[in-house]
């Protein structure tokens, strides 16, 4: 009995040797497992601009003989305002019969380029009219012009958050139309040419959702799988120009509740948005009512200027304040857990949960960015992970993890930790304006356009494990 008991007192003597041995050994190769940290954030209620999204101001401009070009100081103070997207309407009244001018479209052009410079974006929209009494332009003529506008679409792409399909009867809206242009063959040609000539990345909209489903020849709405693929169904989006109006909307729905339930569903992968009408046959919308809807039908964005009966019921009832708040997303940090230290050529975990309160998601491409900042050097250091911020939906909390190895050569020292969300365009990839912000406290840095994570990583040999993957921070210039 006594040498059984000697016998297993020798195994574990040894088992735990052997296991202490291994530990040294993993610490001596720089093979040790370094720990997580966890962080907590404040939500925030501040009212704040971001891309793509929210109230926008209603423009219009006439190219050619009398334009009325977009004025910066103008445009800087609707973003001072918490603007971040204007509507802009061209009536091309002038170019009926014939071919846009060069002035015409060096007109365009320059507004693109105020528009750059002011921090903002547009809904676009061209039309040839601007009463029901007024002509449009025949087929081969609007065909023409969008041939035409294909270097400009190109060109300024970056500052066109979605473009309305238009050029059909009064307001560019397809309802009425001088020159026959209301035929489902018609407008799926216009379509059509719209999708050929604006670059791939950007979306158009349509006026009803019997439109789109009348041109894809399905009512099957765009899911997760098959949305951002470039496809046509994944590149049309909606507006309702009379949105809480009538039981119909003015006529903009002709099955209310299965469109309504078609734009439920797609609407997180598309843009919609629009303007309120004067109601006919109802009551104004209440507080209720229009954050139900929008929320339900997914609105991004909604014009500030029209139609001030309904929008400044809801200043009187007190719930604009979240109106513009939750117009299209608005995500705020909830926690986070990350590596407290890490080795040149280790592995650095990062851990984060985000919440979208507001009505929809992003609708463009966006980047995410990992960055680390030398705290003493200032140099950084940017990992973009397989992250699309699009998918991060209305009220179901996204879990983001990421595991990475850092440079072989990075100095060693502390690193504040940062996400980024930077618009993919070069041209605004670096400008703070242009990329989101997150509804936390004191976590945005506007000189950057950063997101601080709270947290500082320490990056000294031996910390942490070897790194064997593939996604590796790189130095940014």
């Amino acid at each position: 009995m006594k040498q059984l008991t000697f016998t297993l007192i020798a195994l574990l003597l040894a088992a735990c040797s052997s296991a202490e041995k291994e530990k040294d050994t993993e610490k001596d190769s720089g093979q040790e497992s370094t720990k997580m940290v966890a962080v907590s954030y404040s939500p925030s209620s501040e009212l704040f601009p971001n891309p793509e999204r929210g109230f926008y101001k209603h423009t219009e401009s006439h190219p050619g003989a009398a334009p009325t070009p977009l004025n910066l100081n103008t445009l800087k103070s609707y973003r001072a305002s918490n603007i971040s997207l204007i509507y802009r309407g061209y009536y091309l009244k002038g170019f009926r019969n014939q071919a846009l001018s060069d002035q015409a479209l060096q007109q365009l052009d320059e507004d693109m380029a105020t528009l750059r410079a002011s921090g903002l974006k547009c809904i676009l929209r061209f039309a040839y009219s601007s009463s029901d009494s007024e002509a449009d332009a025949p087929l081969d003529i609007v065909l023409q012009h969008l041939e035409q506008l294909r270097p400009f679409f190109a060109k300024n792409v970056d500052v066109i958050a979605t473009l309305q399909a238009g050029f059909i009867g009064a307001w560019g809206e397809w309802y009425y139309s001088s020159n026959n242009l209301k035929t489902p063959e018609i407008r799926a040609a216009v379509l059509n040419k719209i999708l050929d000539v604006l670059p791939s990345q950007r979306t158009v909209q349509v006026r009803t959702p019997a439109y789109k489903t009348e041109y894809i020849q399905s009512k099957s709405p765009v899911t997760s799988s098959s949305a951002f693929k470039g496809s046509k169904a994944a590149r049309i989006g909606h507006h309702n120009d009379c949105f809480l109006a009538s039981p119909t909307d003015y006529g903009t729905y002709s099955a209310i509740e299965e469109e309504k339930k078609y734009i439920n569903s797609e609407g997180l992968y598309l843009p919609v948005g629009g303007e309120t009408c004067p109601p006919s046959g109802i009551d104004p919308a209440d507080c209720q009512k229009a954050e139900d809807e929008m929320r339900t039908l997914r609105w991004s964005f909604l014009n500030e200027d029209y139609y001030h009966g309904v929008n400044d019921r809801w200043i009187t009832l007190g719930c604009m304040d979240n109106i513009i708040r939750e117009l299209g997303y608005r995500f705020t940090l909830q926690s986070g857990s990350f590596s407290d230290k890490a080795a040149p050529a280790g592995e650095i975990k990062i851990e984060f949960t985000v919440n979208n309160s507001g009505y929809a998601c992003p609708y463009n491409p966006r980047k995410t960015e990992i960055i680390l900042k030398n705290d003493a050097s200032g140099a950084l250091y940017a990992l973009e992970p397989d992250v699309d911020a699009r998918l991060w939906k209305p009220r179901i909390p996204a879990e983001v993890k990421i595991s990475a190895g850092l440079p072989a050569d990075i100095p060693e020292g502390t690193y504040s930790l940062f996400l980024n969300l930077p618009d993919p365009e070069p041209t605004l990839a670096k400008n703070p304006d242009y990329a989101i912000r997150l509804a936390n406290s004191n976590l945005w840095d506007a000189t950057t356009g950063f997101n601080s994570l709270n947290h500082r990583v320490t990056v000294e040999s031996g910390a942490s494990k070897n790194y064997s993957g593939t996604l590796f921070f790189k130095k940014r210039q």
